[in-house]
């Protein structure tokens, strides 16, 4: 590359459509220039700034052709240039095209990073409302349409010139596929804090504590350097597990795998938000797995969490549920496991607290960037609902080879099962007793092994007890009809992991005669235990598993107790059922659901948010408007009547009676407060 002296006033004969370097004077000068040379054509001028020749007499030396206003501590890598054109002529009316800016120690590992940022880049360009950064590439269209100071002393884009470019119907864009070094603070939006509302928070440098207004340009500029960061950092993914505080039902056993399977692809940080009275064995469990932190929410509160993704792994259940997760990350994704309670009024105190779970369902599947669901099923109902859209919705179903809640490990008897006799066969019914999982029909089955065939055994049911929905009533008017079958049925509550795997061992044969499943893990925990199960086909559980060895016969009692003592008895119809349970199960493995929720997550982290969500996020539940205990006090099952809501609106509301009134009930619970 030649070198000579440009003075103020002299043409460096550059043609229109070129580009020419324009370096401000500065420390760091040498460093710059070496790193333009190394990574730029050789017939591209470069001028260096000195005092006879300052950043405004260079542009004009570099007329007609266009310019890349770089500061003198700025070092580029391979392809730099090329990026920066290609983003500033996409477009006839874009003014500048900016690259991102950002500290890189050492500064050796910016030629790798910025090949990560090149390949990863959404080259999506999005709109900034200024023109700022260490290095900006200029079209000189901008500058002869414009007519003022381009840059001031110091070489960066005149505030002025960027706002008069915009005011006059031109736009400034993000090279999102441009990565610079600075050792100084990146400007605001491009490293450091947003500026004008450009990004919810800053994906280079950290995170905003606090969500911030997100002008129309903000989204897309936020999406694109989430992308930087991720080819920096990898991706971040926060799991709400707060069900971990519940009964070892299926959701904690599904909830503890995906975390596992997450942490074990090694392609994303875990943040897992357990409840502080999580049990400790899930804890400790937890804590052993690689590349997961544990979070506990605090009043109500997540803080101290960010992350790319936060995913819940079932169904919102609270308006409390989408507060909490405001603020979390830069996307939701919600799992909706199936719809029986958004269908089933039975499972609720009051049709306004059911039409409330409904209004709930909509508002926070709107609110997630996606759903995923277990099963076709449950997703077909929920397409038919118009709850989702096709786009905006997948099926990842779950795995079956568990490897965490059914380790290896001791087995004690739940309390009450010393009453079984030692050598009688028992038939296991789990899960909750709510209606459709039709433990009902476990009854008569037993009921007809007792009357036609003189079964001795006994029916084992466990599982935690529900305060609406619940069968349990329907069970006990069956058992007082026929008082014979009362003394063959042991009805147990929620057992804990130890206990279940116990029943599992001790029964000859499970029983689940679910109605509707969104998926049902049962028969694979069966098989995993080498025990027959009975399930009825249809739903999800034709998806996973094959009709012909499902074994009931919806709902004929009496050949289902045929089949029920054939299972028992015979040992080839008992392992020829267990091993189809098992072919079944092959394929459904935990390290594919881990890799599959792995690019869910990645896609929709590159894809905008739906704007559904969008609006969601800014104005509704997860924006943060809507106070945590304005929602307990009026969402569903609220504390206040609905009855009294409009009474308190017009009180306080009212001019005259406002002041009073309010002002009592302060002074009464500053009153309770004190005694309390």
């Amino acid at each position: 590359m030649g070198v000579r002296r440009i003075h103020a006033g002299e043409s460096l004969g550059a043609r229109r459509g070129e580009a020419v370097i324009c370096i401000a004077p500065g420390a760091g000068l040498e460093r710059s220039l070496a790193g333009v040379i190394e990574h730029t054509d050789e017939g591209v001028p470069v001028l260096v700034c000195d005092p006879d020749l300052d950043v405004a007499a260079a542009i004009a030396a570099a007329a007609p052709a266009d310019v890349v206003l770089m500061q003198p501590d700025c070092v580029v890598a391979a392809g730099w240039l090329d990026g920066l054109a290609a983003a500033a002529r996409a477009q006839a009316t874009t003014a500048c095209a900016v690259a991102i800016a950002e500290r890189v120690e050492p500064l050796e590992s910016l030629a790798p990073r910025a090949v990560a940022v090149g390949e990863a880049a959404l080259r999506i360009r999005p709109r900034l409302p200024a023109a700022a950064g260490p290095c900006v590439y200029v079209r000189r269209s901008a500058i002869e349409l414009i007519a003022e100071t381009v840059a001031d002393v110091s070489g960066r884009v005149s505030p002025g010139f960027s706002r008069r470019c915009v005011d006059s119907g031109l736009c400034h864009v993000l090279a999102d596929e441009v990565l610079v070094a600075t050792p100084r603070p990146p400007p605001p939006g491009l490293g450091g804090e947003p500026v004008g509302g450009v990004a919810r928070r800053s994906p280079l440098r950290g995170r905003a504590p606090e969500a911030k207004p997100v002008a129309p340009e903000g989204e897309p500029v936020a999406r694109a350097l989430g992308v930087v960061r991720r080819a920096r950092e990898g991706l971040s993914v926060a799991i709400d597990a707060r069900s971990a505080a519940g009964p070892p039902d299926g959701t904690r056993v599904h909830v503890l795998e995906l975390i596992a399977a997450l942490a074990r692809t090694g392609e994303a940080t875990v943040t897992a938000i357990v409840p502080a009275d999580a049990d400790p064995g899930v804890r400790s469990l937890l804590a052993q797995l690689p590349q997961v932190k544990l979070a506990t929410p605090e009043n109500g509160r997540i803080d101290g969490v960010r992350a790319d993704v936060v995913h819940r792994p079932h169904q919102i259940s609270s308006p409390a549920d989408l507060t909490a997760l405001a603020g979390i990350a830069d996307r939701l994704v919600v799992t909706h496991q199936d719809l029986i309670s958004y269908h089933n009024l039975g499972y609720f105190p009051s049709w306004q607290a059911w039409q409330g779970y409904r209004a709930l369902t909509r508002r926070s599947l709107a609110a997630a960037d996606h759903v995923l669901f277990f099963s076709a099923h449950a997703r077909d109902d929920a397409l038919a609902q118009a709850l989702v859209e096709a786009a905006r919705s997948a099926v990842v179903p779950l795995g079956a080879d568990h490897t965490l809640a059914h380790r290896d490990g001791p087995m004690s008897a739940p309390a009450g099962t010393e009453s079984l006799p030692g050598e009688a066969e028992v038939i296991l019914c789990l899960g909750t007793d709510f209606r459709h999982k039709n433990r009902l029909f476990a009854l008569r089955v037993v009921d007809e092994l007792r009357r036609r065939h003189a079964w001795p055994g006994r029916l084992v049911m466990a599982g935690p007890r529900v305060r609406f929905g619940s069968s349990a009533q329907d069970e006990r008017r069956l058992l007082r009809a026929r008082p014979e079958l009362a003394p063959a049925v042991l009805d147990l509550p929620a057992v804990s992991e130890d206990e279940r795997r116990w029943l599992l061992r001790r029964a000859a044969l499970i029983i689940y005669p679910t109605v509707h499943e969104g998926f049902g893990l049962i028969p694979f925990e069966a098989a995993a235990h080498e025990r027959p199960c009975l399930w009825a086909p249809g739903t999800a559980l034709s998806e996973f598993l094959p009709d012909a060895a499902a074994g009931i016969v919806p709902w004929d009692s009496a050949a289902c107790a045929e089949r029920a003592l054939a299972l028992m008895r015979d040992p080839a119809q008992r392992s020829a059922t267990v091993e189809a349970v098992r072919a079944a199960a092959a394929g459904m493995t935990w390290e594919a659901t881990g890799r599959r929720l792995i690019e869910v997550y990645r896609a929709v982290c590159e894809r905008p948010p739906s704007p559904a969500a969008a609006r969601e996020r800014d104005g509704g539940l997860m924006g943060g408007q809507i106070s945590e205990d304005a929602i307990r006090l009026v969402g569903p099952d609220g504390a206040l009547p609905r009855e009294l809501e409009r009474p308190l609106l017009a009180l306080a509301t009212h001019p005259r009676a406002a002041r009073p009134v309010l002002g009592t009930i302060r002074a009464g619970y500053r009153l309770f407060s004190r005694r309390r």
